[in-house]
């Protein structure tokens, strides 16, 4: 990180790239990272009224989304969108780094920073809870298992109906439920509570109180790794992020008391 700091960022500027209707990745990301981080969001659009066509759209069209940043001094990039991996699958090799006018950026995928925080705690045997549809969730298993993984167990949280993307219209508190069946579904190393647009992120913070099993998300794990790609060693281990002294917790329930109050009763 050479070239001059923002005030509003003076350990990094991320870039966010996030598919234009996701409610969720922005603020929990933001939420997620650390202090003097400066995170910036582009929408990706594409308009396609298939939801396997959008997802295929995002992760190929990379260089495209993050033209609107113009020379803006980015330290790192990050996709938040699974899905589109899970699509894509494993011939698909994503650019590591972009070429900006400063120097080359890193991409930190969402799909990828999973299975390096899978890495960091030495699981093999994991189970997903999935907001996703079927077909969906199908290739999502079909990813980790090709990774190596053994996937113990998938719970299929209830699908939102009436909204636009059946992704976007889970709640917390479904996620919740659907944590805890995971967690009592078989021995796991890990559980994924999976989706950049699920709030998968205050259902985690109470679930993991009532388990020694580590739970992770996909917005969690893209923090942890933008984190690490900056070089914010204070908390390098992504067991630290998981503690319950981990400081996103204060942050997440102080910013956003009604869910809390809510996971709090169910």
């Amino acid at each position: 990180m050479e070239h001059d700091r923002p005030d509003l960022g003076a350990r990094g500027v991320v870039a966010l790239l996030t598919p234009a209707e996701n409610p969720t990745a922005e603020p929990e990301l933001s939420l997620l990272l650390p202090p003097d981080v400066n995170l910036l969001t582009a929408r990706m659009y594409a308009p396609a009224s298939e939801m396997s066509a959008r997802l295929r759209a995002y992760e190929t069209r990379l260089e495209e989304w993050l033209a609107p940043f113009g020379d803006a001094p980015l330290d790192a990039v990050a996709f938040a969108c699974t899905g589109s991996t899970y699509l894509l699958g494993p011939s698909r090799r994503r650019p590591e780094a972009l070429e900006r006018r400063h120097g080359p950026c890193p991409v930190v995928c969402a799909a990828d920073a999973l299975k390096d925080g899978l890495q960091s705690l030495r699981a093999q045997r994991i189970t997903l809870v999935s907001p996703y549809p079927s077909a969906l969730t199908e290739a999502a298993q079909d990813h980790w298992r090709a990774a190596g993984y053994d996937v113990a167990a998938v719970i299929q949280s209830p699908l939102a109906h009436g909204a636009t993307h059946p992704i976007y219209g889970q709640t917390a508190a479904t996620l919740l439920t659907g944590l805890r069946q995971g967690l009592k579904a078989g021995v796991a190393d890990a559980v994924i509570v999976m989706g950049t647009g699920a709030p998968s992120l205050a259902a985690l913070a109470v679930a993991s109180e009532e388990t020694d099993i580590p739970i992770l998300s996909s917005n969690l794990a893209t923090a942890w790794s933008v984190a690490r790609h900056l070089g914010l060693e204070e908390r390098p281990l992504i067991t630290d992020w998981l503690a319950p002294d981990a400081p996103w917790r204060e942050r997440l329930w102080s910013r956003f008391p009604a869910v809390h109050a809510r996971l709090k009763s169910a």
